[in-house]
């Protein structure tokens, strides 16, 4: 094994931080974490929150530009089918469905001066 630990990208670190920084908003809005990067073979989930009787999967983008379509133009139709079906397996596993399910995003816009920008976007997308 190697002795030594990479240091991770600064995107990688961004991504990360815009997931503490999403939690942290989720909770200030009421919602409760249950859990965080839930990986499953056919995708990972971000979050997994309740707001009220309402399960939520939600998926954090973050960007530094707004090229492209900032952090919300950067879910793709590939993204949300992986998204979809980790959410059936996380269902899949449950001991009893919930009363709702909705996919939520977390979109995080970085800023050069001044704090990120932050917009939650409830029912984002369905699994239709």
């Amino acid at each position: 094994m190697w002795p030594f630990r990479k240091a991770p990208s600064t995107r990688r670190a961004r991504g990360q931080r815009g997931e503490q920084l999403a939690c942290q908003f989720l909770r200030a809005h009421g919602f409760q974490i249950e859990a965080t990067n839930v990986r499953f073979p056919v995708g990972e989930i971000d979050i997994v929150a309740r707001e009220g009787r309402t399960l939520c999967f939600v998926e954090v983008r973050s960007a530094a530009s707004t090229a492209w379509g900032g952090a919300l133009g950067s879910i793709t139709d590939r993204k949300r089918r992986h998204l979809i079906r980790a959410a059936r397996w996380h269902l899949s596993r449950l001991p009893a469905p919930p009363d709702e399910a909705r996919f939520d995003v977390v979109a995080i816009q970085w800023q050069q001066d001044g704090p990120p920008a932050v917009e939650l976007v409830r029912g984002a997308f369905t699994a239709d």
